[in-house]
């Protein structure tokens, strides 16, 4: 029995040793990870959302989870489908928040069929193999709507998903990562429990004198039942301790699992002349800061547009009411205007109904914010530059994703109230020349982006 003893002392101070190492440095790695994987993939989403390929779940009322729920991932249905990969995906990313928000990523939480269930959402979308070569029918339909927009004409959101699309492989990877190391030690704590709780008082039966590996197996089954009640019970586990004590390689076993669980001491990275990561992002930053004062402007050009009309019309139907009916004058209808736009490359427009006064008093917010952190010294500058560089790089992609859409939606207004403002035979200003400011400080605040993807890759 010295032998056995021995090993199981050894293999406890590994696993504690292990054990620290995990709490330590590993799982508030792995809680950091989570939670830029759902930052990516919402900004990667909101922008198809944007683009129409998917929409918002209807039925995403407020739920509640106790455990992780991975979403159904079987072939769809062939008529609906884009609300059947809606419906997947908005159930994924309900998951992926929980996950992130409540799910507690602690240790003692862990087994092993947590982890597996926490690998298999992680998995949902297969990232690395983003194509119809996937065996997962969720992936390789979105897949199709993801690359309808990543292989399309509009530079800017190809780019924006292509950075997304390579920043969540990455994130994927180290996650993945972080769970095997999770799960090796589950795996060898659980062996280690029945090594010295079962073993040393369940004897395998023998032939001629030397016990079988079957044998070995069906003892500690037997006192598995009788000594770990209610713990999950694992054959193959089981199996690999009798490996490790009657194989005639047991002893090179037993050291490879001792090695496996070894702690690297940490190696300090060698420094390499490179672009700063975080300056860059910054950088960015105050590229998008640039036009501030363009929001403004053109929100006010448009009020002023919207202006007129509502008081030209408001004159001349006023006018016509008490002439032929002595009627009150009406008034304006609500400001909500249904407007056109056609996707950059596309070829059929689109229509959306934009609520005049809440974007407006959006584009205020957003040009407040940005000249907030144009100034490069004020509070709101300050907390952004303190952030990690993960969530630096968060925020630019979700104020690129955000700016995009304010300048369509900007483009699409001046269109409609300059002709409206025509009718009317009145002169109507236009904002053509902050649209184009706005464009150009997002085409350079995205290929800044890209230069900070291009650091951590190359």
């Amino acid at each position: 029995m010295e032998a056995p003893a021995r090993y199981l002392d050894q293999l406890d101070a590994a696993l504690e040793k292990r054990r620290q190492w995990l709490d330590n440095e590993q799982i508030p790695r792995l809680r950091d990870a989570i939670a830029s994987y759902d930052t990516l993939l919402e900004g990667a989403v909101s922008m198809l959302i944007r683009k129409g390929l998917l929409r918002e779940d209807p039925y995403n009322y407020e739920q509640s989870f106790t455990d992780i729920t991975i979403p159904k991932d079987d072939a769809l249905p062939e008529f609906e489908n884009a609300d059947e990969l809606s419906y997947r995906i908005a159930a994924f990313r309900r998951q992926l928040k929980y996950v992130s928000t409540e799910l507690p990523l602690d240790l003692p939480k862990f087994n092993l069929a947590r982890l597996k269930k926490l690998s298999g959402l992680i998995s949902y979308l297969n990232w690395p193999e983003l194509g119809e070569s996937s065996k997962s029918p969720t992936t390789r339909a979105f897949a199709r709507v993801y690359m309808k927009v990543r292989m399309g004409v509009d530079s800017l959101a190809a780019q924006i998903l292509k950075d997304a699309e390579t920043q969540i492989i990455k994130t994927i990877h180290l996650i993945n990562g972080i769970l095997a190391d999770l799960i090796l030690y589950c795996r060898e704590s659980w062996k280690a429990e029945v090594r010295r709780v079962i073993l040393p008082h369940e004897a395998p039966a023998s032939v001629d004198g030397h016990p079988r590996r079957e044998e070995m197996v069906r003892a500690i089954r037997r006192g598995f039942a009788n000594r770990m009640t209610g713990r999950p019970w694992y054959p193959s586990l089981a199996e690999e301790i009798a490996e490790e004590e009657l194989s005639d390689d047991g002893e090179e076993r037993r050291a490879r699992v001792l090695a496996s669980l070894e702690v690297a001491a940490p190696v300090k990275p060698r420094v390499v002349e490179g672009p700063d990561g975080r300056a860059v992002l910054l950088e960015a930053v105050r590229l998008l800061c640039r036009p501030s004062e363009d929001l403004a402007t053109a929100v006010a050009v448009l009020e002023e547009n919207e202006r007129i009309v509502i008081e030209s019309r408001t004159v001349k139907v006023g006018w016509l009411r008490r002439l032929f009916l002595g009627a009150p004058e009406k008034k304006p209808d609500d400001r909500v205007y249904k407007v056109e736009y056609t996707e950059p490359g596309g070829r059929t427009s689109k229509t959306e109904e934009i609520d005049f006064p809440k974007f407006a008093a959006d584009v205020q917010k957003k040009s407040s914010l940005l000249a907030a952190l144009g100034t490069g010294s004020g509070p709101a500058y300050k907390r952004l530059a303190a952030t990690s560089e993960e969530h630096l790089a968060a925020f630019v992609d979700r104020q690129l994703n955000e700016l995009l859409l304010v300048h369509r939606r900007l483009g699409s207004l001046n269109t409609l109230l300059q002709a409206r403002v025509t009718q009317e035979k009145k002169t109507a200003r236009g904002i053509k020349i902050e649209l184009l400011t706005i464009k150009n400080a997002l085409v350079k605040a995205n290929q800044r982006r890209h230069d900070f993807k291009d650091g951590k890759t190359g």
